[in-house]
């Protein structure tokens, strides 16, 4: 779900957040989990996600030049999972937290996210590593745990077997303007550990 929410090109194609098996009529769709909410935040600093889909980070935080990376990361996370639940593809989010390529992955899925009336919601509890970083890149690696994360449809229905699971991603930085942005999301094969 997660996976579907950030619009990460993973080997499946684009998604946000990985999300469920959609059905047949929608599978050219990438589902982002999650129905829309009245008390969801338009505020990009934000790291917590919404009050329906929260967002526990459960690494500690980072020091030195690693540590606006992971607030970035962190940040990004939050967005995607704010816009999966609501889908706005001209968010300003999209422009403040991610460059090209993924700010164009992002938008053509909340476009579609938006048109169909699909969208996600539930808790997630994640990690952020933070790898190289250098002058003007970054690598991350992320780990979201969406068990408790599903796909809705536009009538409010559930989509069965739409359940998330834990979920490795890997994030690629640059700086824009000073401010660190992420440029790729991709999603990796297996799994990902995650604190209790």
């Amino acid at each position: 779900v997660a996976g579907a929410i950030a619009g990460c090109g993973g080997d499946d194609g684009p998604t946000a957040l990985p999300s469920g098996p959609a059905p047949a009529s929608a599978a050219a769709t990438t589902a982002v989990v999650v129905t829309p909410s009245a008390t969801a935040t338009a505020t990009p600093a934000a790291t917590t996600g919404t009050r329906k889909s929260p967002v526990l980070w459960l690494d500690e935080a980072a020091t030195g030049p690693a540590a606006a990376v992971q607030l970035a990361a962190r940040r990004y996370w939050a967005a995607v999972v704010r816009l999966a639940e609501r889908p706005d593809p001209a968010d300003p989010a999209l422009t403040q937290l991610v460059v090209e390529p993924q700010r164009s992955v992002l938008v053509r899925v909340f476009t579609a996210n938006a048109a169909t009336g699909v969208s996600q919601r539930g808790p997630i509890r994640g990690t952020v590593t933070v790898g190289e970083v250098t002058g003007s890149t970054a690598d991350v690696t992320t780990c979201l745990d969406q068990t408790l994360v599903k796909v809705y449809e536009r009538s409010g229905r559930a989509r069965p077997g739409s359940s998330g699971g834990l979920t490795p991603f890997r994030l690629e930085l640059r700086k824009d303007g000073g401010a660190w942005k992420v440029a790729r999301a991709s999603s990796r094969s297996g799994t990902c550990p995650i604190p209790r």
